[in-house]
Parts: structure tokens; C-alpha cells; sequence
């Protein structure tokens, strides 16, 4: 290892980094204490900075590339790739402002340290490599981020541009002497460990042991290490350590994009391998750590599991993850292009009654069945549609805790992944634990009982409402889309019929008694979706629905509930009780279970089991 300033770094070299790396990933915590040490190489007159390590792959068949009149080496970078991502940023900014002040003797700079021609020297992975090259190429005007590590290498530009911008009206005069300063400290006080490496599967001994500055790893990162560090240690055979090593780094890739196209989480994808491959319990995951158990990865002890086991579990686990990772994409982030006909409806329904996480392993599990051809679509279908009832009854009406049915999911997830269980008894042992979070007598009573749905209950009231307008846009809307979609709910989209301050001379006055008003003021019969609400304020209802002509009315509105509003002739407490009635049959009928299933435990069981899950 030796130490190498930015100048020093990237002379003779291409840097690439690989695509089974994450993308980018600092944020204002990293560039707030990147320009902070910069600045006081400045303000301080500090003659070095240590900056962190940079540690490179060097094949020992060096590759070469033409860049510019030359023919540079290509290196692979494996540690490090945040500090001079970050270093390109911010010397593209300085340059670019520079050149703009007059001073063309710093044209010459942008070969030796971002890029010449159409190649740059630091070439990023998977879907940020043009994004990069036009950032620092055209600035952040001119470039468009579409995701999250896209988004990210932007918000990061425009801070350190944002951060120049301030130091320039702070210091006065025209900045020169400020910029020229920066750009010497980038390139020749900024002080790396350099650390070059020639066999591949040594790049996770590297990580293993390496600590660096920066954003720590994620727990999917660290894995990747300890399995490269692993066959580097144990396997000996040339051609099947290089096979290895490739699966590895081929899945880390597909894995990387998934969740990056989803916006996903790589520790939950990670979770849901552990879940599949090793352990249904979930009192058991303890993260990357527990990957390096004897009994699972050992390194050394292999008394648990044979060194041969050990390495079958690495092959298994490794093309697992990928696939379950674009399982898990396709579920995070549902697509309406979907092969399966009804998953995107009943995915998205999940996803807004607020409770993916918990059914994500047995979700999987199924999905990949399906796609395999072992299960069909329907009976796929089928358990969605009883999740969202899951979510319904337990998490939204009764109210139970977030892991409610943990270890009784990931169990029936590894009942399917080795074929235990068919879907159809899965699914019907569903019905039995939602019959035993919410008895379905006890759910029908509570309906007819509930009276305050605004306050105690928002998101339930939201979530039915929506999925009322659905099926309105079903049976008499012709299956239109709906006018508000359910990313734009929020306290001002609901509209109280009867409002919540009536004026003293108004005629809700006059109609309703007090008790009349207590008990039907947050009622769910007393409450629509709306696009309109400040323009209904504490009218009186002939205005609301449309009778004195005005333009934001009942009668008139792009959602359909407002509409059958508007087919009342008044709004009275018998109002309330007719369209009271209406909704709680279509509530039944839409979330009731008419058949019996048997409760597979009793609620307290139940509930003491969940309570050994919290984590």
C-alpha cells in the first residue's frame, strides 16, 4: 500500500467501476464533510489531507483502452469509488467555472482528470455511466435524472455547486485565486491509501478487512465480500474459484439493478434470501452477521457444515438472491404491463392498505412458482387478493401490531419454496388467522357500532373510501380511471357533507339536533372523497350539490361518490342512516368472509407468538 495524491492517482489510468458494485451513494452528511475538509486545506493552510483508501482490481492481463492519442491502462475500482466520484464532481464544477472567468490554461486540465472526447477517466456502472459523463460534461442544466442513483450524482452536483457558489460571494472579489486554490487541493492535498490488487476473489478479503471513511456498507455489500473472501480462502481449484467468483459478481449486478429500479431495499431483499434458504424463523435473522455463522457460511469451522456443503449453499444462495431480487422488483414496484393478468390491481391494493413487508418472502416464494410454471396464475391471484383482506381486517380494522402474522408468513413461505403446502391451503389457512385476528361476527358488529371513522381510523377511512370509488368507476363509471389517484389523498381530499362548523344561521342548524350531529358528524356516511373541498367550506347542501347553479358542486364532480351525494334530495340524519346502510353492505360484501376456515390458533397464542418477534 502506498500513498497517492488525485494527480499521482489517475495518471497512466482508466478507473471503471464494476457493475456488480452499488451506484452511487453519498449524500449531504459525505459531501458536507468532503467540502469542509477541503476548505480547511485552504482557510488553514494544511499542507495534506488524509482522504481514505482506494483499492483497485489490476487483472494480471492488463486491459488498455485508446483515450484521447493515448492508450491508457483499465483498472477496476473496489473500494473508494464514492471519494473520487465525488472528486469528478467537484473538479467539473471548478474547471467549467474557471474556463468561464477566462482562464483557458485550465482546458488543458480536463483530459488528465474527467474526460477527452466522447470516454471519461472515471467511468461509473450500470445505469449512471452516461449520466455521469453528461453531468460533468454539460453541467447540471442540461441533464435529466430518472433514478435513484441518478437523482443522487445530481442532488450531489448542485450541493458542491451550490456550496462553490456561496464561498465565491462569502470571499468577494472575482473567486479566482479561491478556485485555483480548491482545484491544487483536490488534485494534490488530498492524500489515498493506494491499494492494487491482482486476483479477483481477493477483492472480498479486501472488504473484510478494510474501514474506510464514508457511507458504511450495507449489509447486501458486506455479504458480497465475505463470499468472495470465502473462495479466495477455500476454494482451491483455479477454473472453479474463477466460476465462482463470475456467479457472484454476475448476481450482485442483476441484484443492484433490481432494487435500484425499484427504489427498493437491499437488507429486505437480502432478508427474504435468508428467509427462503436458511431460516423461516424471524427471531433467527441477524443480518449479514448471521450469513457468517458455522452453520450457515463458515469460514474455518466447518464441523456444522462441510466445506462442500458450505460452497453448494454460496452457489444455491447466490443465483437465489438475483432471482428473488427480480421477484422482489416486480412486486415493490408493481408494472401495469404485468404478464399475469390481475397482479398490478391487487399488488397496488396491498401496497395502499400499508403492509408489503410481512407477506414479501411467501409473495416470492409463490411468484417464482408461478413464473416456473408450477403454480398457476390464478391461485397466485387468489392469495393476493387474500393478503389485501389481511391487511384489511387485521392491520387497518383491528388495529394489530405491524408484524401480526410474522412467523406464520415466512413459515408458509418456506412451506411453498419446498413444496410443503399447495397456494390453496396457504390461502385458506389466511382466512383462518384473519378469522382469528378479527372474528368475522365480532368485524360485522363493529361495523354497525363504529361511529367515529375520521379521527381514530384515517387510514382506514381512506382506504375504503378509495376502493369505494373503484368499484363505483367499475359499476357505473364503465371502468374509467379515477380522478384522484391514491398517491394525492391527504386530510384536505376528504369533505364532510354535513360540515364540521356549521354557522350558527345555516340550515344544518335548523335540520339536525345535536345528538344527530355527535353521532354522524365523522361518520364514514357522512364523508366522500373530493378535488373540491375548499370550495365547499360550510355551505349549506341545496349548494354543495349543485342547486344554485355553482360551478364546484356534487352534481358535477370527476368523482363518483360525490355524484350519488348529489342524488339525495336533502341531507338529513336519515340520509346519513340510507347511505349508512348502503356502505356497510358493501363493506361486508367486500371485505366479510362468508365460508368458514378454521383459526389454525387461538388469538392469544397468536399473540404471544408475535410478541416473541418484535424486533
Amino acid at each position: 500500500m502506498e500513498k497517492k495524491t488525485l494527480s499521482n492517482l489517475l495518471e497512466g489510468k482508466i478507473f471503471r467501476i464494476p457493475d456488480y458494485q452499488r451506484g452511487y451513494a453519498w449524500e449531504e452528511k459525505q459531501w458536507k464533510d468532503f467540502v469542509q475538509d477541503i476548505d480547511a486545506l485552504i482557510d488553514d493552510k494544511i499542507i495534506s489531507h488524509y482522504t481514505g483508501t482506494i483499492v483497485i482490481y489490476q487483472p494480471k492481463k492488463k486491459p488498455t483502452e485508446n483515450y484521447g492519442t493515448k492508450k491508457l491502462e483499465v483498472v477496476y475500482i473496489v473500494d473508494g469509488q464514492q471519494r473520487l466520484t465525488t472528486c469528478s464532481l467537484y473538479l467539473a464544477i471548478i474547471l467549467n467555472e474557471l474556463i468561464n472567468k477566462g482562464e483557458e490554461d485550465f482546458k488543458a486540465e480536463i483530459p488528465i482528470y474527467l474526460l477527452s472526447g466522447a470516454k471519461s477517466k472515471l467511468r461509473l456502472n450500470n445505469d449512471t455511466a452516461d449520466f455521469f459523463f453528461d453531468l460533468i460534461s454539460k453541467g447540471s442544466t442540461n441533464v435529466n435524472a430518472s433514478t435513484v442513483h441518478q437523482k443522487r450524482l445530481l442532488k450531489g452536483y448542485n450541493y458542491l455547486r451550490l456550496h462553490i457558489d456561496e464561498q465565491l460571494e462569502k470571499r468577494g472579489v472575482d473567486g479566482i485565486d479561491y478556485l485555483k486554490d480548491l482545484f491544487d487541493a483536490i488534485i494534490r492535498k488530498l492524500n489515498f491509501s493506494f491499494y492494487p490488487i491482482e486476483v479477483e476473489s481477493e477483492i472480498g478479503m479486501t472488504f473484510e478487512l478494510m474501514n474506510s471513511r464514508g457511507k458504511d456498507l450495507s449489509s447486501l455489500e458486506l455479504l458480497k465480500n465475505y463470499l468472495m473472501y470465502w473462495v479466495y480462502r477455500n476454494v482451491s481449484l483455479p477454473n472453479e474459484k474463477e466460476d465462482l467468483t463470475t456467479t457472484i459478481n454476475k448476481s450482485w449486478k442483476e441484484v443492484y439493478i433490481n432494487i435500484a429500479n425499484c427504489n427498493g431495499s437491499e437488507n429486505q431483499c437480502l432478508r427474504i434470501a435468508w428467509t427462503l434458504y436458511h431460516s423461516c424463523t424471524p427471531k433467527h435473522w441477524n443480518g449479514y452477521t448471521g450469513f457468517k455463522a458455522n452453520d450457515v457460511i463458515p469460514l474455518r469451522d466447518f464441523s456444522k457444515r462441510t466445506k462442500k456443503d458450505t460452497q453448494n449453499f454460496i452457489s444455491t444462495i447466490t443465483s437465489g438472491l438475483a432471482e428473488i431480487s427480480m421477484h422482489y422488483s416486480a412486486i415493490i414496484k408493481p408494472s401495469i404491463d404485468s404478464k399475469i393478468e390481475g397482479e398490478f390491481t391487487w399488488l397496488t391494493k396491498i401496497k395502499n392498505s400499508g403492509n408489503v413487508a410481512n407477506y414479501l418472502p411467501l409473495t416470492i416464494a409463490v411468484r417464482k412458482g408461478v413464473i416456473a410454471g408450477e403454480i398457476t396464475s390464478e391461485s397466485y391471484i387468489e392469495l393476493l387478493k387474500a393478503l389485501e383482506l389481511f391487511s384489511y381486517r387485521v392491520f387497518l380494522w383491528a388495529e394489530k401490531r405491524s408484524n401480526a402474522g410474522l412467523s406464520k408468513f415466512y413459515r408458509w413461505a418456506d412451506d411453498i419454496s419446498k413444496k410443503k403446502h399447495s397456494v390453496e391451503s396457504v390461502t385458506d389457512r389466511i382466512f383462518g388467522t384473519i378469522n382469528g385476528y378479527s372474528n368475522e361476527n365480532s368485524f360485522r358488529k363493529e361495523l354497525q357500532e363504529k361511529s367515529d371513522w375520521y379521527h381514530l381510523r384515517r387510514r382506514l377511512l381512506r382506504y375504503t373510501l378509495y376502493e369505494y370509488e373503484l368499484c363505483l368507476l367499475k359499476s357505473e363509471g364503465k371502468g374509467a380511471k379515477p380522478k384522484l389517484a391514491w398517491s394525492d389523498l391527504t386530510d384536505a381530499t376528504f369533505e364532510h357533507i354535513l360540515p364540521q362548523n356549521p354557522t350558527e344561521n345555516s340550515e344544518w342548524k335548523r335540520k339536525w339536533s345535536d345528538s344527530n350531529f355527535r353521532s354522524y358528524l365523522h361518520d364514514i356516511s357522512n364523508i366522500v372523497l373530493t378535488k373540491d373541498n375548499s370550495h365547499y367550506l360550510n355551505f349549506d347542501f341545496n349548494r354543495k350539490k349543485g342547486n344554485s347553479g355553482a360551478g364546484h358542486c356534487y352534481a358535477n364532480s370527476d368523482i363518483r361518490q360525490e355524484r350519488k351525494i348529489s342524488e339525495f334530495e336533502d341531507w338529513t340524519a336519515d340520509s346519513c342512516k340510507e347511505r349508512r346502510k348502503s356502505l356497510i353492505s358493501w363493506i361486508i360484501e367486500r371485505w366479510g368472509i362468508n365460508k368458514h376456515f378454521e383459526v389454525p390458533v387461538d388469538v392469544e397464542e397468536i399473540e404471544e407468538e408475535e410478541m416473541e418477534n418484535v424486533e
